[in-house]
């Protein structure tokens, strides 16, 4: 009987050691995690500059005849030249 418990002892004892032995290394293993996140540094993103919002082209934004007809012209001119349906994106006013 004494044999069992000796060996049941001397298991605890080894089972507990090992225990504890496991735990200090993990506790190893995050200090040395938490130590890295201080050496390397993450890169700053650099700020986002937003650009300013630019209102679409659309007909009501046609204020003179003179710019209508400039349009027109410019479009029949294109299709002339490429046999190709055409669409005005913008007209912009040259001085």
């Amino acid at each position: 009987m004494t044999i069992l418990i000796s060996t049941l002892s001397e298991g605890v004892f080894i089972s507990l050691f090992s225990v504890m032995i496991v735990f200090m290394i993990l506790g190893i293993i995050a200090f040395i995690i938490q130590s890295l996140q201080y050496i390397f540094k993450k890169p700053e993103k650099p700020e986002i500059i937003k650009k300013p919002y630019v209102k679409p082209f659309e007909l009501a934004d046609i204020t003179d005849d003179n710019m209508l007809v400039a349009g027109l012209v410019a479009s029949i001119d294109y299709f002339e030249e490429t046999k190709e349906n055409v669409r005005i994106l913008s007209i912009k006013e040259i001085n």
